[in-house]
């Protein structure tokens, strides 16, 4: 794009954020009420944003600065840590220095292989003495040549070291730091410690499920790539789902309380499950976890671009559909359905109404959860129809295959919008 359509560009979105109740104005004109006055105009703006979502991301913007929203302390499930650097001492130095390379693999090795996890495993689990222990007396050789051992650089240190952990072994207190956590992130998400090696062996050995760490260093591919999803959020607002990586800690008001009371609430064994409109796939990494072979269909390209990017990232497997629940072709028998704050968009026109009876008379479904819209919200004052609550439960029920109700949530997340689940 060249430079005088990217500054016309930011000059427009600069008019738009310094006058808030404009952008607002525009925006919901934009999403629903333009295409009550011209109906057809619907489908071309969305194809045309569909094709060329990503200029957005040519925005300047004050909000899109990474380092005045990314916070470097905070936990993660301890499963995340499974390399650790070869280098020692330097190593923080070395990674700046050479960035784009630290995280390849012939730089990295195994935490559960490296003679720190070895030492503090056969003296922890297989009641060993230290000192009748190989990986032990190789550290020491490691001091009498001036070689440092992680963040000790003499045997005194060390020692001092194994004191702790023997004392935090069996009374293990977890405000007080032994050593701690450093870490860095690599092109693809994954964490990689830094400094720390032995605490993270020890908490790894109790089992433990979380740790406090602190990132100091981001690889640059990382970091292009958070900036990028930033900016894209910060353009759309609130997101609508929890980010599952732990480094991604931007805006949005949304928990896990409704995949905990899913969760807490399901009756059918792990199979298929069908996430419809699954924005950024956030269900379908939790029930994955659980089992569930998971399918999201999402329509929107640019969520779908950022879904299998963190479904990447996380190595997970489920299947992205990009395509709208009507021309599902592919499958459309399931164990289970999510259908969160989706449906009502399609009580807004009456082609869209008939199109879901259709859907819903083709789905084959043990269990759906459902969770519905506010009746009374300005988007739905001039819909085709408008259902209360229980009324649009009975609506699918009696152009489904299921039978039953029952009322799982009266509120999640402090909206008002109940969850209920739909059975045969």
């Amino acid at each position: 794009m060249s430079k005088i359509k990217t500054k016309l560009l930011n000059f427009a979105w600069g008019i738009l954020t310094n006058i808030p109740k404009l952008k607002e104005t525009i925006f919901r004109f934009y999403a629903w009420r333009i295409f009550e006055i011209v109906p057809k105009l619907k489908d071309i703006i969305y194809k045309i944003y569909d094709k060329f979502w990503y200029i957005e991301l040519i925005i300047d913007n004050k909000n899109f600065d990474l380092k005045k929203i990314q916070i470097d302390n905070y936990k993660i499930e301890i499963d995340r840590l499974k390399c650790v650097i070869k280098s020692a001492k330097t190593n923080i130095e070395n990674l700046y220095a050479n960035e784009n390379n630290w995280d390849l693999v012939e730089n990295l090795r195994d935490v559960i292989t490296s003679n720190e996890y070895v030492l503090l495993k056969k003296h922890f689990v297989d009641n060993i003495e230290w000192k009748k222990i190989k990986e032990y007396n190789e550290f020491l050789k490691d001091f009498s040549r001036d070689q440092p051992v992680g963040d000790f650089s003499n045997e005194r240190e060390f020692l001092n070291l194994l004191d702790q952990l023997d004392q935090a072994f069996h009374d293990f207190n977890p405000q007080k730091t032994i050593e701690k956590v450093l870490v860095g992130i690599d092109r693809s998400g994954g964490y990689v410690v830094v400094s720390g090696l032995f605490i993270v062996s020890l908490l790894k050995l109790l089992k433990r499920k979380t740790i406090s760490i602190e990132v100091v260093v981001r690889h640059p591919q990382w970091s292009k790539f958070s900036s990028e999803f930033l900016k894209f959020q910060s353009i759309h607002g609130e997101l609508y789902q929890p980010l599952i990586h732990p480094d991604l800690s931007f805006k949005s008001s949304y928990t896990d309380e409704r995949f905990l009371i899913i969760k807490h609430n399901i009756s059918v064994e792990p199979g298929t499950l069908l996430d419809i409109g699954a924005n950024l796939g956030y269900f379908c990494h939790k029930f994955e976890d659980l089992g569930f072979n998971c399918y999201a269909v999402e329509i929107r390209p640019s969520n779908v671009h950022y879904m299998k990017k963190l479904r990447d990232i996380e190595g997970k497997r489920f299947k992205i559909i990009n395509k709208s629940i009507f021309d599902l072709r592919e499958k459309l028998e399931f164990d289970v359905v999510l259908a969160f704050n989706i449906f009502h968009h399609f009580l807004r026109e009456k082609e869209l109404y008939h199109k879901l009876i259709e859907f819903l008379n083709h789905l084959t479904v043990s269990t759906m959860y459902f969770q519905p819209h506010d009746p009374s919200e300005a988007i739905m004052k001039n819909a085709y129809i408008n259902y209360g609550n229980e009324q649009f439960v009975k609506f699918i029920i009696k152009n489904s295959c299921l039978n039953n109700f029952e009322l799982v949530n009266k509120q999640s997340d402090g909206r008002t919008r109940p969850i209920y689940r739909i059975f045969k």
